[in-house]
């Protein structure tokens, strides 16, 4: 665990089952790679830390605040800095941040790894990735979402050596999913949210599929609105009482976030070769995803999302020589996917946003925040029957 930090047994995450493991299918026409995760996607790695520290039976105010739930998410390739990757940023809701946006805009290439923390944690996540190559200028792209439901606003709960253990624990192989990486503190629905991640295949016409992966860090919507393969799960939830706040008497004085207010940010990468354009146009369907899952309609949430494709170049660019006042203009080959038949990637990038969200409540364990508050972990056995009565699962 992040910095040496072994999990209390309250938090050891049970062997909760994925969405799909319950008969859950997201989308019928196009399958899921091998992990049904972003790692399917050739060359990507996912690395994580997090930090859960404090005494959460402590009815001391004092003592609560200083009670640490955090974490970070580090998703890229091993040679991400020395080999730039075509990108594109889409948005849905705008209160939140993803720094580094506006060079890949600009420049249509991401150059770092994209990191992933709690709102309080975003520039010591920036100033970590800087540390990792401090004599190198780069634009880290760090994005947030807002912790405050479970851990206070307190100064460095994360440093740099967080962000290095990140880096260490990449991974290609499975990802953990739940109360892990920047995930760690974040609620969804009402529910403990946290870290998810799914994949699709898309056939070509030369025969090969081209991968399609998400990852995100939910921390968003309203408990009402949970849906579920089409099913108001959410609502029945919210009328059985089982997502209404539960207070312990120590609580009494500390001010409650409203639910709802949050973030979500979603990463997608794909190994078919896209153009910077392109990758904004896929980017955006996470949009579609989440607005299936019965998110996407809150003011104060940052919906931002990033797509990047890991196609290599038919030709490598010439690095330039800076040794004439006018530099000639130098030229390199790629490949492309023709913009007409983007359908199936975007249909990929929806069903994999949406499926990685239900991951995400699917594998999260309940949680007490520092303002005790409980926030309990999504109910799978009630899930099932409600999902049974409405014939969505066998």
């Amino acid at each position: 665990m992040g910095g040496g930090n072994q999990l209390p047994p309250q938090f050891i995450q049970m062997n909760r089952p994925r969405a799909r493991d319950i008969g859950i299918e997201i989308g019928d026409l196009l399958s899921t790679g091998p992990l049904n995760s972003i790692t399917d996607v050739p060359r990507i790695k996912v690395g994580m830390t997090e930090k859960f520290l404090g005494d959460v039976s402590s009815p001391d105010e004092e003592e609560r605040k200083k009670i640490v739930r955090a974490g970070v998410t580090l998703i890229g390739t091993d040679d991400i800095e020395q080999v730039p990757l075509f990108a594109g940023v889409g948005i849905l809701q705008g209160s939140g941040e993803l720094t580094g946006a506006h060079f890949i805009r600009e420049c249509g290439q991401l150059t770092s790894y994209v990191t992933i923390t709690g709102t309080n944690q975003l520039g010591l996540a920036h100033t970590g990735i800087h540390h990792l190559h401090p004599c190198m200028l780069s634009l880290p792209v760090v994005g947030e979402t807002y912790d405050r439901m479970t851990h206070p606003l307190a100064p460095n709960p994360l440093g740099s050596a967080d962000v290095a253990e990140a880096l260490a624990n990449m991974t290609s192989g499975k990802v953990r999913e739940g109360n892990v990486g920047g995930g760690a503190a974040m609620v969804s629905f009402g529910l403990k949210g946290g870290t998810g991640t799914s994949s699709r295949l898309v056939p070509s016409v030369n025969g090969k599929d081209f991968v399609v992966g998400a990852l995100v860090q939910a921390n968003h919507g309203s408990p009402y609105d949970l849906t579920i393969s089409g099913v108001p799960v959410g609502k029945i939830l919210a009328d059985e009482g089982y997502t209404k706040p539960w207070f312990p008497t120590h609580d009494a004085k500390i001010q409650q976030p409203k639910d709802g207010d949050g973030s979500i940010i979603v990463v997608i990468a794909t190994d078919a070769p896209l153009l910077p354009h392109q990758c904004s146009a896929v980017a955006r369907r996470a949009g579609v995803g989440i607005s299936r899952g019965g998110g996407g309609v809150g003011f104060f949430s940052g919906d931002i999302f990033l797509c990047f494709s890991t196609a290599a170049p038919l030709t490598p660019p010439q690095t330039p020589r800076y040794e004439q006042r006018i530099e000639p203009v130098s030229t390199y080959s790629v490949e492309a996917v023709h913009n007409d038949t983007l359908d199936a990637i975007f249909r990929a990038a929806a069903d994999a946003t949406e499926e990685a969200i239900l991951n995400v409540l699917f594998a999260a364990d309940e949680l007490e925040g520092f303002t005790g508050r409980k926030w309990r972990s999504l109910p799978v056995e009630r899930v099932k029957e409600i999902l049974k009565d409405a014939g969505k699962i066998n």
